[in-house]
C-alpha cells in the first residue's frame, strides 16, 4: 500500500517532471455527502456519511496528424471514508486516448477513444485489484454556449476477492451550457448494465440467505460471491450481484480563476439486481479542480 509520505514525494515527482518535460499537471479534489453509502437495501442498513478523495495527473498531448492527437496520463490518488476507514483505498494508473476532430473550428465534431490501466490498493484485503478501462465518447459544440457528448464505457476489475470482481458497461449523455464566462451548467443521464458490490448488516444478511426476505432472494443469495468485511460495521457482509442502474447528476461549476474551478454536483441513481432487490443513492459534492 502506498502511504501519505510516498503520496507526498509522488506529488514532488510529479511538479518536477511538469517542469521538465511537456506535461499539464491538475489537482481534482472533493467531499461527498453520500446517503447510503453503504449501497444497502433495507431502510434500516442505509448509511450515509461523508466521503473524501483527491486525485493528481499528469498529461501529455502529442500531435499525430491534422486533426488526430494522443494524449497519454499518469494519476495517482486517496479514498477515505472517514466514518468508515477500513473503506479507504490508494490508486494509481495510466490512460491513452486517441482524439480525432472531424474538421477546424470550435464547432467541428470530436471522437475520443479511450483505454487504462489501474491499480487499487484497499484496506480491504480483497479490494485490492488491477482495474482495466475503456471508453468511447463524442462531443459537438452547437453555439458559443452550448455543448452535448455521447458516451460509452466499460471496466473490469480483477480482484485479490471475488466478491470484488465486478464488471460492467455504462451509456450516458451530457449536455454542457456555459452561461457566462465563469459559471457552467452541465447535466446528465445514463444506464449502467453488469456486476456491483452491496453490503447488508449480519442480521440482515442472514434473514436473506433463509428465505425470509423472499424465496427469490433465497434462490439467488445463495449463489452469490459474498464475504465478511466488516465494511460498515462489525458483521457486514460485502456480496456482489448483477443488474442494472439508472443514474443522473447536475452540476454548477463557476470559475475562480483561469486555472481552477469549484463545482457543486447533485447525483443519485437507482439500481436494480436480478432478485428485484432495490438500491437508491444520492449525493451532494463539492470539489476543487486545479490545473497547474
Amino acid at each position: 500500500m502506498i502511504h501519505p509520505e510516498r503520496a507526498t514525494a509522488l506529488f514532488l515527482a510529479a511538479l518536477a517532471w511538469n517542469s521538465a518535460f511537456a506535461v499539464s499537471l491538475s489537482l481534482d479534489a472533493s467531499t461527498t455527502w453520500a446517503d447510503n453509502i453503504s449501497r444497502s437495501a433495507l431502510a434500516a442498513d442505509q448509511t450515509d456519511a461523508f466521503f473524501h478523495d483527491a486525485h493528481l495527473t499528469a498529461s501529455h498531448l502529442q500531435p499525430l496528424a491534422t486533426g488526430l492527437s494522443l494524449i497519454a496520463e499518469a494519476s495517482a490518488g486517496y479514498e477515505v471514508v472517514p466514518r468508515f476507514p477500513q473503506n479507504s483505498a490508494y490508486l494509481g494508473g495510466a490512460t491513452a486516448a486517441l482524439r480525432k476532430k472531424f474538421g477546424i473550428g470550435a464547432f467541428a465534431p470530436v471522437l475520443v477513444s479511450e483505454i487504462g490501466l489501474q491499480r487499487r490498493e484497499a484496506r480491504i484485503a480483497g479490494d485490492n485489484s488491477w482495474i482495466a478501462s475503456g471508453a468511447l465518447r463524442f462531443s459537438q459544440r452547437f453555439t458559443d454556449a452550448w455543448r452535448a457528448s455521447i458516451s460509452g464505457d466499460w471496466e473490469q476489475h480483477y480482484a485479490a476477492h471475488s466478491t470484488f470482481d465486478v464488471r460492467h458497461h455504462r451509456l450516458f449523455g451530457t449536455l454542457t451550457w456555459d452561461i457566462t464566462d465563469r459559471w457552467q451548467l452541465s447535466g446528465g443521464h445514463g444506464r449502467l448494465w453488469g456486476d456491483f458490490d452491496a453490503n447488508a448488516s449480519w442480521s440482515t444478511w442472514g434473514r436473506a440467505l433463509g428465505g425470509l426476505i423472499s424465496p427469490v432472494v433465497a434462490s439467488y443469495y445463495n449463489t452469490i460471491s459474498w464475504e465478511v468485511t466488516n465494511a460498515y460495521g462489525p458483521g457486514w457482509v460485502t456480496y456482489r450481484v448483477t443488474g442494472h442502474s439508472d443514474f443522473w447528476w447536475l452540476e454548477l461549476s463557476p470559475a475562480l480563476g483561469a486555472n481552477t474551478s469549484l463545482p457543486l454536483r447533485y447525483e443519485g441513481s437507482t439500481t436494480v439486481n436480478r432478485a428485484g432487490i432495490k438500491y437508491e443513492q444520492y449525493g451532494w459534492t463539492l470539489g476543487v479542480l486545479h490545473r497547474f
